[in-house]
């Protein structure tokens, strides 16, 4: 991490915003190559200053900026902008002080774009997605066990990622099982390992919003992972509560769950379709809808939209009058606009009227950046059914 001199990048485009992220065909081609994943500094078609960032021309996303400054900053921008990230957490929202797991960073939302890093009780993990911060892993590192003296580190890289980007680095081997705890529940995970980073501190505040809500309803947990929304119901006061899933090993991993915290959840294993299929109207007061991502490509959209559509749907086909549904979708390509139009479709098909009350998203450890809608992936939405 030296400070040579970074090289100068033009791009193909003039520039008014501060949108981070530019395409190959937004770039023009070097006059001699640079290493993928340098740090170079940008100037548009104009000669404008646009800042500094990763270059990498073998990705679609050939440049990802770090910084809108006029002039080239060097490598020690990296562990600014990782330290600023952590402050946020610690000093302005207090999270340590509401337990222990929570985002670290969140990509652009941060300024650190391609890396994710949670921290799962004593260990944190990183995942990595873009070639340029792979020389610098070691060095945050560094950082972060300064800031956290006695946690253990954990990299993984996805493979769609290494695939795309050309990284090159030694992962960890995921971390053995352990224990956090949020808002008093207790969650066994094995950090590193399964969907993200080993645990969804996104939806950490949509958990606390359904407890509060749950006292003497009887609730649905559908795809409930685990589950966290039926342990806060249940923990609350509901009057009965019900999670299922189609993932067997995530199911015992709950069933774990809801025995350490000493609670009564009936857990099944089910397709959420099937489930609420069988429902007959009026048999629940309050479902939840946390499905994967079924949009993972613009090819997947209308398939995805569709399922999306059907599974809300029959969810408010399930509910008593003022019953609550609280719905989700965490994939990408579906904004939130789309998203409650594809909920408000739900609800034309099902008949039923329904009142917003809440639109929720990830918690504030998951910030989304102003100039980069995209870092918002998670939409909610509170609704009561009448």
């Amino acid at each position: 991490m030296g400070q040579r001199k970074a090289p100068t990048v033009r791009l193909r485009i003039s520039v008014t915003g501060r949108h981070p992220r530019f395409f190959r065909k937004q770039v023009q081609k070097p006059a001699e190559p640079i290493p993928a994943g340098s740090l170079v500094f940008v100037r548009d078609k104009t000669g404008k200053p646009v800042g500094t960032g990763f270059y990498n021309s073998r990705s679609t996303l050939a440049l990802r900026l770090v910084d809108h400054g006029k002039q080239p900053v060097g490598p020690e921008v990296v562990g600014k902008l990782l330290d600023a990230a952590i402050d946020l957490r610690e000093r302005t929202l207090k999270l340590g002080a509401r337990g222990d797991a929570y985002r670290l960073v969140h990509g652009e939302g941060d300024g650190m774009p391609g890396l994710t890093i949670d921290r799962l009780g004593q260990t944190i993990v990183a995942e990595l997605s873009i070639k340029g911060l792979e020389a610098f892993m070691e060095r945050i590192g560094e950082r972060l066990l300064e800031r956290y003296p006695s946690s253990h580190l954990v990299l993984r890289v996805p493979k769609d990622a290494a695939e795309r980007e050309g990284i090159d680095i030694s992962v960890s081997p995921r971390a053995a099982p352990t224990w956090l705890s949020e808002n008093r529940i207790h969650y066994q995970v094995t950090p590193g390992a399964g969907h993200k980073t080993g645990f969804f501190c996104d939806q950490r505040d949509n958990r606390a919003r359904l407890g509060r809500l749950a006292r003497g309803r009887r609730v649905l947990d559908v795809c409930c992972n685990g589950a966290g929304f039926a342990m806060h119901a249940a923990k609350n006061g509901a009057a009965r509560v019900r999670a299922i899933d189609l993932d067997e090993n995530i199911l015992e991993v709950a069933k774990a769950n809801v025995r350490r915290n000493h609670l009564s959840i009936d857990l099944a294993h089910i397709d959420a379709f099937d489930e609420l299929r069988a429902l007959t109207p009026g048999q629940v007061d309050c479902i939840v809808l946390d499905p994967p991502s079924w949009v993972d490509s613009k090819a997947d959209y209308e398939r995805g939209a569709a399922r999306y559509r059907d599974l809300n749907r029959l969810a408010m086909q399930a509910l008593a009058p003022g019953g609550l549904l609280f719905t989700f979708c965490c994939s990408g390509l579906v904004q939130a606009e789309a998203f409650l139009h594809l909920v408000r479709d739900a609800a034309a098909q099902a008949r039923r009227d329904a009142r917003i009350l809440e639109l929720t998203g990830p918690g504030p450890d998951h910030p989304i950046a102003l100039e980069c809608p995209e870092t918002r992936y998670l939409s909610g939405i509170l609704l009561e059914l009448r």
